[in-house]
């Protein structure tokens, strides 16, 4: 299968004595749907209605829908599905063609899973990969791209123990650099939101090579996963100088548009890709998974120019080795090259608090045993003594595309990404653990 699958959202919810941000809506509307994007509107009651013959048209016309923009819920359990319920009846009274299954924003609420999934909302989208504090939202410790929430802790996903787990589908705000992200602790500058990348001097209105290279990444990736999400969101405010927005000039407007367009263009050129909303998209997850599937992500550092220092004092710039990221149900873990074991393993069996965010605080080395070559065939013996139980991988660097997996006791889930590495989840126990790898020439 092995698709891109893009979508496209806008936060045009912002609103005031009867005007919304219709400007720039307009102005998405003109540069996004000639070239085929569906755009997904996330809309308040009140913008619904103002912005009602737009909306309608441009569904009609290009596809577009409507997600929910989750108002600010207090009080009990009962008392916020009311809530929910009464914006998501006063949108679709608004608008009634609207399949009004996504929700946004909203997903800091503790208890947003359980009111979401007994309304029959199928997804969140807002959920910000490897973020702290920033616009009051840290996220660090979620999956990137799609994932089933669990409905108790929503930032890890929701553990199958042999049954199907769709529940409501966590959606990321917007597509991010992962390398950069992870090794510079500064996601929002190395991510696919416009406005970031120019006030970082890393991508302008004929240069968004950096744009092209985390687009190259994703599609590269779609040889490790049967889909790979790619979710760019810009604000409908911030497309447009008025009342309501007053936070970007004239030309840094002009400037996102013209990025937008020359980026979307970039991707049209990979034949396997998908432009659908956030409502196609999670009927398409949950259709083809039953439960959070494992993601494999092989990421290359992408050349950029010296960043801005006013917008990214004191942060980090690499350059980065490659890095390999993978997540399952039970944790997220991180590679860089030529190391064995992870540098960072996210449980999601441990309880997420600040400045851990499901993080092991030790990881045990490795120490290889053995490894032997017969002819056709390999063995290879790994160990690694552990304090506790918890998820653990191995990733071994280098080409064993010549070869398949034999025998591999305790090995939950193997990976092949042919000239690159293989990778094997293991569950450590606590002692000394011993993995003995039996590989078969093809």
């Amino acid at each position: 299968m092995s698709e891109l699958i893009y979508m496209f959202a806008s936060l045009a919810d912002r609103h005031r004595d009867g005007v919304t941000s219709l400007d720039g809506m307009r102005l998405l509307s003109d540069t996004l749907h000639p070239l085929g994007v569906k755009i997904t509107w996330i809309v308040s009651p009140e913008s619904a209605r103002i912005a009602q013959k737009e909306l309608t048209r441009w569904h009609g016309d290009f596809g577009d829908d409507i997600a929910v923009a989750t108002p600010a819920l207090a009080g009990s359990l009962d008392e916020k599905k009311k809530q929910m319920a009464a914006t998501r009846d006063a949108i679709q009274k608004a608008l009634p063609w609207a399949n009004l299954t996504i929700a946004a924003w909203g997903h800091q609420d503790p208890e947003i899973v359980t009111v979401l999934e007994d309304l029959g909302f199928e997804g969140l989208w807002g959920f910000c990969w490897e973020q702290i504090e920033i616009d009051n939202i840290t996220d660090r410790g979620c999956p990137w791209g799609f994932y089933y929430m669990d409905r108790d802790e929503r930032l890890r996903p929701a553990r199958h123990q042999g049954k199907p787990c769709r529940g409501v589908i966590g959606m990321e705000w917007t597509a991010r650099d992962l390398l950069k992200s992870f090794h510079s602790g500064n996601p929002c500058i190395y991510s696919t939101d416009p406005n970031d990348v120019a006030r970082g001097s890393i991508c302008s209105w004929e240069d968004i090579e950096y744009w092209k290279g985390i687009a190259d990444n994703y599609i590269q990736n779609t040889r490790y996963n049967d889909h790979v999400f790619l979710l760019q969101h810009q604000e409908a405010h911030e497309s447009e100088r008025s009342d309501l927005c007053k936070c970007y000039t004239v030309e840094d407007i002009k400037e996102s548009v013209a990025m937008l367009d020359r980026f979307v263009r970039h991707l049209k050129t990979f034949p396997k890709i998908k432009m659908l909303t956030l409502q196609e998209a999670a009927q398409l997850y949950r259709g083809r998974y039953n439960k959070t599937p494992s993601s494999y992500m092989l990421w290359t550092d992408i050349p950029t120019p010296p960043p801005n220092p006013d917008y990214t004092w004191s942060m980090p710039t690499g350059p980065w080795p490659k890095t390999f990221l993978f997540y399952d149900c039970d944790a997220q873990m991180m590679f860089i090259e030529n190391k064995v074991e992870p540098i960072c393993v996210r449980n999601y069996h441990r309880p997420w608090k600040r400045e851990e965010y499901f993080a092991e605080p030790f990881i045990p080395r490795t120490k290889l045993v053995r490894n032997v070559r017969y002819h056709w065939d390999r063995e290879i013996e790994i160990e690694a003594t552990s304090p506790k139980a918890m998820p653990f991988g191995l990733a071994l660097w280098g080409d064993y595309s010549l070869y398949q997996l034999g025998d591999c006791p305790g090995l939950i889930e193997g990976k092949m990404l042919p000239h690159e590495l293989l990778f094997l989840r293991y569950d450590l126990q606590e002692g000394k653990n011993v993995f003995r790898i039996q590989l078969r020439g093809k």
